[in-house]
């Protein structure tokens, strides 16, 4: 019997509409366990190495499930994870409970509380999503632990939408696609890695619902990720209006990716005639295929600090410059702008022992910390040129404030040509070189800035966050970043004004880039280019297409 219509607002995560039963996700091991008895410290701690080998080995499975099924971005997730699990600090806390006294699975427990807690207390939701992850290996290495399955799944017959408390990027990327409609869960945000997850598995999803009563189990639920919302138990004309939708809509989606794949290979112009390039931001050569395939035309925002953020150690020159040469030779002659190192702030590479800082995001970050650490800028800019000898390269400046900064940039390039030139090295002696307009001190001074510099990418994330004052990862303050879009705007058509008039270019290369419903603000600001996420190239090249 019906329980009565009830709807629950999310957000979505993913696009979609489906209906069908919904049914609550049980994990392993939530049923009540009999307490094991302590075995002596040295065998708990084998009982921990052996769990913590075998953890790497299924997580390495789920690494290269995610890379074969949905792609390198979603497979670094599992990297990440296993990364993760062999830990120095999260391995020598679980080491510490069990000499305390704790059995092995008491531990890890422990150890999971402490830094998911850590990491919750920090007030940024994108950290905050991280304690999902600490959570994930923690429950992996209790599950073998305990001798559980880690792939051991509830069998359904009918395809059904799965309702959770919460998911783990583990349990998501099991889900089994040819039963799983939707997912809806209680908590999560959508910068978590399941929802990185769903949106590349193209499940329709909803996460921050708030609790859903369980006695709803098996009852029919309407999922609107579109809407953000999911109406359960609805009446018989709630169901058929439904329905309705979900055709109307499946039929305008399959119509339109019909239209999108036909001017994939086509110069995205408006209908006035304005030209913007459609360019991918990257972080790894593994995405440059997926890039070529969705139609880039170039690599807007090539994030280099992949080749340090993975390592456990300052990666050479050779290296650096290997990889640059390998990406732009598969770009086949299509521009590189390779964004110079920027870590400091939410990107922290150990082996450079930076800061520790009350005020991070306003700290040592980005190109300050290439100006001081001289040594390490070079190397990067002498690999990047290198590279340039293989195809098109521009190179672009992080967190640039003032006309000083450039130049000693380019003071310090210029040293690096002529050490190249002696060495008989070859190089683009032509190279474009670019900054990033991302505080409100550049886009005001972009006047003067822009005669130092060939072209401007305006890097809306970093730009809405100093200029409102808002951090776009808190979700108490969030919404304020799109509810004040006007400051933003005129501090790009200022910055436009400006390089257009010393004869540059500009793009976009933050979010807001893939905001279609900003794309026909951009093309009155005569950007020359946006440049987003690959999944979103085909959606902003037919936007661009009905612009006036």
């Amino acid at each position: 019997m019906s329980k009565g219509s009830s709807t629950y607002k999310g957000v979505g995560i993913s696009s979609g509409k489906v209906s069908g039963k919904i049914k609550f996700f049980k994990r392993e091991g939530e049923a009540h366990e009999e307490a094991r008895e302590i075995m002596s410290l040295e065998d708990e701690l084998k009982r921990l190495d052996e769990a913590i080998r075998r953890a790497k080995i299924q997580i390495n499975q789920l690494e290269k499930k995610a890379l074969a099924t949905l792609g390198e971005k979603e497979a670094q997730i599992f990297e990440i994870h296993g990364m993760l699990i062999c830990d120095e600090d999260y391995v020598s806390t679980i080491k510490e409970e069990i000499e305390n006294g704790k059995r092995c699975e008491e531990a890890v427990s422990k150890a999971s509380e402490i830094y998911s807690n850590m990491l919750l207390s920090l007030d940024d939701e994108y950290l905050s999503a991280r304690a999902s992850d600490i959570q994930d290996i923690s429950a992996h290495l209790i599950r073998i632990l305990k001798g559980e399955k880690i792939n051991k799944r509830q069998k359904e017959n009918q395809p059904y939408i799965l309702v959770a408390n919460d998911l783990t990027p583990s349990e998501t990327v099991q889900l089994d696609g040819s039963k799983i409609l939707g997912f809806v869960t209680f908590g999560g945000t959508p910068s978590s890695h399941t929802a990185i997850l769903a949106r590349a598995m193209g499940i329709p999803a909803l996460v921050g619902v708030g609790a859903i009563d369980e006695s709803l189990d098996g009852e029919i639920g309407l999922l609107n990720a579109e809407k953000g919302s999911i109406v359960i138990s609805p009446s018989q004309r709630e169901i058929e209006e439904f329905e309705k939708e979900i055709s109307a809509y499946n039929k305008l989606a399959k119509e339109h990716d019909m239209f999108l794949r036909s001017i994939m290979n086509k110069p995205a112009v408006t209908r006035s005639g304005h030209k913007i390039m459609i360019y991918a931001n990257i972080g790894s050569e593994a995405e440059v295929a997926s890039a070529i395939s969705n139609g880039a035309e170039g690599i807007g925002l090539l994030r280099s600090e992949f080749l340090y953020l993975s390592k456990s150690y300052c990666p050479l020159e050779e290296e650096i410059f290997s990889a640059f040469r390998d990406i732009v030779i598969k770009m086949q002659g299509r521009r590189v702008i390779i964004r110079t190192l920027d870590v400091g702030a939410d990107k922290q590479i150990s082996y450079l022992d930076l800061p520790k800082e009350e005020n991070p995001a306003l700290g040592y970050r980005g190109i300050r910390v290439c100006l001081e650490e001289r040594e390490l800028f070079k190397s990067q800019l002498r690999a990047i040129l290198r590279a340039s000898a293989y195809g098109s390269i521009s190179i672009m400046l992080p967190m640039i404030v003032s006309v000083d900064e450039i130049r000693a940039c380019k003071a310090i390039l210029e040293e690096c040509k002529a050490e190249l030139s002696r060495k008989g090295i070859s190089y683009d002696g032509k190279i474009e070189l670019g900054i990033m307009i991302e505080t409100p001190a550049s886009a005001i001074m972009s006047d003067t800035l822009a005669k130092e510099v060939d072209f401007f990418s305006v890097g809306t994330n970093d730009l809405t966050q100093y200029t409102l004052a808002v951090d776009r990862q808190n979700p108490r303050v969030a919404h304020l970043c799109e509810e004040n879009l006007e400051p933003i705007l005129r501090l790009i058509k200022m910055s436009a004004e400006a390089i257009h008039k010393n004869g540059g270019w500009i793009g976009v290369c933050g979010e807001m880039a893939a905001e279609l419903s900003l794309t026909e603000k951009f093309a009155e600001l005569k950007i020359d280019e946006l440049s987003v996420s690959v999944p979103y190239l085909l959606g902003v090249r037919g936007k661009v297409s009905e612009c006036k």
